[in-house]
């Protein structure tokens, strides 16, 4: 009884061979290849409607670009003072036309930052018909005396040393003058290096403008650079020299605020010939007409 039992158990038992020849035959093929191509079918569905979708955006895209539905009515610039709003917007290539979907910041940008005197520049789209130009000027620190082609011109530069803009006779505005030998050598492109001695005048002008009210920078005519005695600042009221050396130019500037203060108070100044800041260590010379 027993055996009969397990005779019987053993035909009911699945066999694994006979299984895996039933996965591996015609039917499991065919089902397999079935399942493969309704996958290949909703991809290439998918695709076609990602590719449909695609295209009627750039369509919607492109219609919009050309309708008058974005187009610029209102331009503002913002924070210009030098340049006027009619010299920005046509150097942005930028009028009442412009439509903001179809316009290219990037490009914008770059071209209003070929105005001498826009040294930053932000344009932003204010939808649905507004477009915003904020832009950040040059500030002027000295006019710069540059020799080319054997001939001088006057340039604007900035607290960085830069050479931005062609002097205009029409801006009633007075600079400090940098004047020397040659600044040829102190030029990298079109900005002063830091570490020549025109550079150096720029650390002074710099240092006059914060606002000290014995030597504010608009009290200063002109700074000399001199290879031979370094940098000769001139004063607007007072036609002396004084020597500032080429060093210790932090240094020598606070002290020179020093010896004109007490010179103003002791009332002296107008009998003053010169003042050499780089006499010796430590040493100032003021030297007046009767000494």
């Amino acid at each position: 009884m027993n055996s009969l039992v397990t005779s019987c158990r053993d035909k009911l038992r699945p066999d694994a061979s006979r299984n895996k020849v039933k996965k591996n035959g015609p039917l499991a093929r065919h089902q397999r290849t079935w399942q493969l191509q309704k996958l290949t079918r909703k991809l290439s569905l998918g695709l076609l409607v990602l590719i449909l979708l695609s295209g009627c955006g750039w369509l919607s895209l492109s219609l919009l670009a050309r309708s008058d539905i974005f187009q610029a009515s209102e331009l503002i610039v913002r924070g210009n003072s030098m340049a006027t709003k009619q010299q920005i917007l046509e150097a942005g290539g930028l009028n009442r036309r412009i439509n903001l979907l179809a316009l290219d910041i990037e490009r914008t940008e770059s071209l209003i930052l070929r105005h001498p005197w826009i040294d930053q520049v932000e344009v932003k789209r204010r939808w649905p018909s507004t477009l915003e130009v904020a832009v950040r000027e040059h500030t002027p620190l000295a006019l710069i005396n540059l020799e080319q082609d054997g001939d001088r011109h006057l340039y604007y530069v900035d607290r960085k040393g830069i050479l931005f803009a062609p002097y205009a006779p029409s801006l009633d505005v007075d600079y400090p003058v940098l004047t020397g030998d040659s600044f040829a050598q102190s030029l990298r492109g079109m900005t002063l290096a830091e570490d020549s001695l025109a550079g150096l005048a720029i650390e002074l002008l710099n240092l006059a403008a914060q606002g000290n009210q014995i030597l504010p920078v608009q009290a200063v005519s002109e700074v000399h650079v001199s290879r031979e005695k370094g940098l000769i600042v001139y004063l607007v009221d007072h036609p002396f020299p004084i020597y500032m050396g080429r060093e210790k130019m932090k240094t020598r500037f606070h002290q020179l605020v020093q010896v004109l203060a007490q010179l103003y108070r002791q009332d002296k100044v107008k009998q003053i010939k010169e003042i050499r800041m780089n006499y010796a260590d430590n040493k100032i010379l003021v030297a007046n007409t009767g000494t």
